[in-house]
């Protein structure tokens, strides 16, 4: 069974490197087809996902992307790099084939440095969440370097059959692997997801309901290498394992598990309502989530005919379920392209013990999301982009086991311009400038040691200081750049971008050890629209 597992995962890696290499040629074939390179992310974002809209307000259009950022992070939450870089490939399009026939689809590849990694032995971060989702994961004090590459592909098929009838189906597949490169012990983690979709709409003129269906499974495999009984003890404390249970659960020692597993399954279903014409796309629908993923402790031993055996506990579960409500505009008037994306999601997660059969964890999280973008042209076809968008987030973490409560409620924004200068015909220079704010609004945190005068070390070495980070109001600049030309219907743009975000209060100060400097990130890159 172990073979045959190792196999399907070879198989996948393939498949996942075969795939981005045919879908690269896909995009290349579009180039003959375009009908327009100007865009905004909001509206790129719609068009891919709903690749059908092509049927009503059609626009091909490719882009390919090649990209190095580094980042920075002064300040931050514990589980996140203090450094990083990255390489990035990614190529994206919608492409109508026919009357009856669309596609569109996503690939992505990048490769990761990260410095400074403490507190962890997964490859989950906390860059843009105040917490681990699953809290079941080992972990150690040491900061590490840690190198991580993804592989990510994406499709859809949109089929018009008859008139009253649009069908889509699609897919997407991610394949990651992570290794902590500098410090004992030293994990290595391959992270697999898989996901297929169906939509099924009728229409009515320029009306259409779906039925969408989805179905997601995720495996994750963690290998903890030089794990040694004898060396690897608490005395040694920088580099003995811990296993976390729990938010702020006591941490347990369990070197004697080399691996440990990670298996998510799950499905998505949902109804949606759009409307559609030559101007125009609206659409408005709600989806339900419902996923479980279990813990694995994996226990590795040999037999007396020197034959290798592993023993599968499963530890503990954690079941989630999200209500997703959205909005979608597209709209073209007068000259103005609009478009705007707003999505509300509640979320619920419980955690669940197998051996003790108990509950200790729980997550209630909300969040509304809204981005909008505005696009026009002057005479001298040089475009002028108003960019904005807003987030508010409220989450409730509590944990019975070590009697935590955790509330948090936040609101932020961004707001940015951008404005092409044509040089010649075929030659442009671009600017932009964009402002972002991020306001706490309810701060609470509640922590007392269960059962113990010790103070717990996931508490107050991470929770506690993220909390810090959390709290305190931030607000950042961000200035960039690009040279475009046009050449043969493909249009080459140069692009760099540097941002800083700097602490409002002295909040997180008070908490840890800062030295007070902004967080700064920088990237620049290529790309080729087509």
């Amino acid at each position: 069974m172990h073979n045959n597992k190792n196999k399907t995962i070879k198989y996948f890696q393939y498949s996942m490197l075969g795939l981005v290499a045919l879908g690269s040629q896909f995009f290349h074939a579009q180039t003959t087809h375009l009908d327009s390179i100007n865009i905004s992310s909001v509206e790129k974002d719609i068009r891919i996902n709903d690749p059908y809209i092509s049927f009503f307000q059609p626009l091909d259009f490719s882009r390919t992307t090649f990209q190095y950022s580094s980042v920075k992070q002064n300040f931050k939450r514990v589980q996140t790099a203090g450094e990083t870089g990255s390489f990035t490939f990614k190529s994206e399009g919608v492409y109508k084939l026919n009357d009856k026939i669309a596609l569109s689809g996503r690939l992505k590849a990048d490769k990761t440095t990260e410095e400074d990694v403490p507190y962890i032995l997964s490859d989950e971060r906390t860059t843009n969440s105040s917490f681990i989702y699953n809290p079941s994961y080992y972990w150690v004090p040491r900061s590490a370097r840690w190198q991580k590459q993804n592989y990510f592909i994406s499709g859809q098929f949109a089929y018009n059959p008859v008139k009253p009838v649009i069908l889509q189906l699609g897919g997407e597949g991610l394949y990651a692997k992570s290794y902590r490169q500098n410090a004992d012990p030293r994990p290595k983690v391959d992270d697999y997801k898989y996901k297929a979709f169906a939509k099924l709409g009728l229409k009515w003129k320029q009306h259409a309901i779906f039925g969408k269906l989805s179905y997601v499974h995720h495996y994750k495999g963690n290998d903890i290498m030089f794990v040694n009984m004898k060396g690897n003890v608490p005395a040694n404390d920088s580099i003995y394992i811990r296993y976390n249970e729990g938010y702020g659960n006591q941490y347990i020692g369990n070197t004697e598990y080399k691996t440990s597993e990670y298996k998510m399954g799950g499905y998505i279903w949902g109804g949606e309502y759009a409307f559609n014409n030559g101007s125009t796309h609206f659409s408005a629908g709600y989806d339900y989530k419902n996923l479980i993923e279990r813990f694995y402790r994996v226990f590795e031993y040999q037999d007396a005919g020197f034959n290798w055996h592993k023993d599968y506990t499963k530890y503990s579960g954690l079941k989630t379920d999200l209500h997703s409500f959205y909005l979608n505009f597209l709209g073209n008037y007068n000259g103005k392209k609009w478009a705007s994306m707003v999505t509300y999601q509640d979320q619920l997660d419980t955690n669940y013990n197998y051996p003790l059969e108990y509950r200790s964890y729980r997550l209630e999280q909300k969040n509304l999301f809204w981005q909008n973008s505005v696009i026009w042209f002057n005479h001298k076809n040089e475009a002028f982009k108003i960019l904005f968008d807003a987030a508010y987030g409220k989450n409730h973490v509590k944990d019975a086991s070590v009697v935590m409560d955790r509330k948090l409620s936040f609101f932020n924004y961004r707001l940015g311009a951008e404005k092409e200068f044509a040089l010649k015909p075929s030659h442009k220079i671009m600017v932009g400038l964009s402002q972002n704010l991020y306001i706490p609004l309810e701060k609470e945190f509640n922590y007392q040691p269960y059962q113990s005068t010790k103070e717990n070390i996931f508490a107050t070495k991470i929770a506690q200081p993220d909390f810090a980070y959390d709290a305190t109001p931030k607000i950042g600049l961000n200035f960039n750049a690009s040279y475009i030309f046009d050449q043969n219907k493909i249009r080459y743009e140069l692009y760099g971008s540097f941002s800083q975000t700097w602490l409002m209060n002295s909040t997180y100060k008070n908490q840890v050890d800062y030295n007070g400097r902004a967080n700064h990130v920088a990237l620049v890159g290529l790309n080729v629209y087509y």
